[in-house]
């Protein structure tokens, strides 16, 4: 695939009579845009080999209409093949796109500031963490690669882990690394990256493999899992003693107000492959173990049938967004208040949306 460069010229002296910007490195993320109203960002994976990412923008309270394709609007070009992780960090948007095999650092009207494209080496780029200024990428080159956000145009470094990392998560001062499968090998480890040295503090082996997705809440950390079934589980993991315990099934899982949200898409198939889906939602205090039902469905009834691909809470008020996809049309996106309660629902520019990132 022909790699893209993109290279930003700054314009530090405009004129007497235009305003002055400094150009100091750090000024994207040391002083942020003026933000007039809250946004969620909702990226639109696309189908794989299809060159159909998009990037669209939701306005929860209602200050603007819809907007779809933001992306392809600010830049002049779609977003690529197969959008895979999308970040709100500093006042800054990243988002990697997988089959495109480049990361992005988005201005708030998802114009392009900066981005890197990975090489063969490198291997595509899958998702995305942040902290302390940097941004940190798990590549199926069999790593996790690391950006200065003041500069993402080259990586600071990276990290061999296991085979084709999937989801990664900071606790502390760890990063924690799902570690997937390149077939017909499972990987069996877990990755903990000590962010200080950004060096490997340990891989830790289990009896699964096969990682996917991961949630830190409070103390705890859950990874889910394909088991050779291809159901997906979840696991609790102790990252001091890396032990690792069957925590229930769920398919996707998210940490808000020191509790894991998850939905649970599990899909059964019949001798003829037949698939049939039962989706629930369910909130667990990990201090006491205890599941409960969230979520009414009075006024989303087929959100029980559904595939959910994105499943989010607006850190701010604790709603809910979930996104519904069949990987042949255009997504959905159901939005509920912190109590479960229905408010509305809407259609996205492109298939499978799965990632919301918060801006305001």
């Amino acid at each position: 695939m022909k790699k893209q460069f993109i290279k930003i010229l700054s314009l530090c002296a405009l004129g007497a009579t235009t305003v002055f910007v400094s150009c100091d490195k750090n000024s994207d993320d040391e002083k942020p845009e003026v933000k007039t109203v809250k946004r969620v960002f909702i990226l639109n994976e696309g189908k794989m080999n299809s060159n159909n990412a998009s990037l669209d923008v939701y306005y929860p309270n209602g200050e603007n209409n819809y907007q779809s394709k933001v992306f392809a609007a600010a830049n002049g070009q779609g977003l690529g093949d197969t959008g895979q992780d999308l970040l709100a960090y500093g006042n800054r948007i990243y988002v990697s796109v997988s089959g495109s095999n480049y990361l992005a650092k988005l201005d708030q009207k998802g114009k392009i500031v900066e981005q890197y494209s990975f090489t063969e080496t490198d291997g595509s780029p899958r998702y995305l963490a942040a902290k302390d200024g940097f941004i940190y990428v798990s590549t199926w080159g069999n790593k996790v690669m690391k950006f200065d956000t003041a500069a993402i145009v080259a990586p600071k470094g990276s990290v061999e882990v296991g085979l084709n990392p999937e989801e990664i998560a900071i606790k502390g001062n760890y990063l924690i690394v799902c570690n997937s499968t390149e077939y017909p090998i499972n990987d069996s480890t877990i990755s903990v990256i000590d962010l200080t040295t950004f060096t490997i503090k340990k891989n830790v082996e289990t009896q699964f493999g096969n990682f996917q997705k991961i949630a830190v809440v409070g103390d705890s950390v859950y990874i889910t899992y394909y088991t050779p079934s291809y159901s997906i589980e979840m696991l609790n993991f102790d990252v001091e003693s890396g032990i690792v315990k069957p925590s229930g099934s769920a398919t996707n899982m998210v940490s808000f107000d020191d509790k894991l949200y998850c939905a649970n898409s599990a899909t059964v198939y019949d001798a003829d492959w037949n698939a049939t889906i039962n989706t629930n939602f369910f909130v667990r205090d990990v201090k006491t173990g205890k599941d409960s039902e969230i979520l009414d469905l009075t006024s989303a009834p087929e959100l029980k049938t559904a595939t959910v691909y994105l499943f989010e809470i607006d850190p701010d008020n604790g709603d809910f967004y979930v996104g519904a996809a069949d990987y042949v049309t255009n997504g959905t996106i159901y939005r509920f208040d912190k109590t479960g309660k229905f408010i509305t629902k809407f259609e996205t520019s492109g298939l499978n949306p799965n990632h919301a990132a918060f801006v305001k």
